[in-house]
């Protein structure tokens, strides 16, 4: 349980860590005036975008602009508290509920076992599947996530792009998330970085972006549960993405484990009625 705890709050305390500096940093930046004056050296050498934007900036200053902004911000951040808060009180409901599994996980096994309507070796099959296949699936999810943000932090670490190591933590929470995939984080640095004018490192990203960052989920998740499960990653796929829009990231672990225990009863029923038949 501290093992558990330290790989928990240890990483969340660097990475809120590092989003505070940068939240300052910015919050500096506007007060002094700074970022103002780069938008405007911005917009002077980018006629086509100011251009677009005139209309925007003949009704309103940027000044306002950033008023607005940072109301904007203000609410979205009492937002993040308040999910953050949310988020803290499940962890510590998580870690009492899994210290009493870990102490009587024995037990809850063996009355669960009692309570199942199938006899032993079918009761066998079952719970041999749903360990294999959670297993197996969490796993091979979070080490794929994992592989990929160290791989995108260190791209924009080398490119300069400004808190590698929070888009790097970005990339890994959203390449867990099937529907998202770790191109949400990369394309977004690559429009700013060409926002910018910064071409050569948006190109070098483009195409690490595409052919590494990306292709690893392609390359490396059949590889790490497709074979092990003996089953196509397609209905893998559709139970973990079914799930977290049904429940969130908690889909993650119970997306696999309904889609394992679905596919043990059918197979039970497929030997059951085989056998009645013959």
């Amino acid at each position: 349980m501290a093992i558990i705890s330290a790989a928990i709050i240890v990483p969340a305390f660097f990475l809120v860590q590092s989003v505070g500096f940068h939240v300052l940093s910015a919050m500096r930046l506007v007060q002094s005036g700074a970022a103002e004056r780069e938008i405007r050296h911005f917009l002077d050498n980018s006629p086509r975008i100011s251009a677009e934007l005139q209309y925007s900036m003949d009704n309103a200053t940027v000044s306002q602009a950033f008023d607005r902004s940072a109301g904007f911000v203000a609410g979205q951040l009492g937002a993040a508290l308040g999910g953050s808060f949310n988020a803290l009180i499940q962890i510590v409901i998580m870690l009492f509920l899994l210290f009493f599994l870990y102490r009587d996980g024995e037990t809850a096994t063996t009355r669960l076992r009692a309570i199942v309507p199938l006899s032993d070796e079918e009761t066998d099959d079952v719970f041999a599947h749903l360990v294999r296949t959670v297993r197996v699936t969490v796993l091979g999810r979070f080490t794929v996530a994992g592989i990929q943000g160290i791989v995108a932090g260190i791209a924009f670490a080398c490119l300069r792009v400004p808190a590698p190591q929070v888009l790097g933590a970005l990339t890994l929470l959203v390449a867990m998330m099937p529907p998202l995939g770790a191109s949400v984080v990369w394309v977004s640095v690559v429009i700013y970085l060409a926002a910018t004018q910064y071409w050569v490192q948006a190109t070098i990203l483009v195409l690490i972006g595409s052919l590494v960052i990306s292709t690893l989920d392609n390359v490396l998740y059949p590889v790490l549960v497709g074979t092990r499960l003996r089953l196509h990653t397609v209905p893998i796929f559709l139970s973990i993405v079914g799930e977290i829009w049904l429940l969130g990231i908690s889909g993650l672990i119970l997306g696999p484990a309904a889609f394992a225990l679905a596919h043990s009863f059918l197979g039970i029923w497929r030997k059951r009625l085989k056998f009645t038949v013959t």
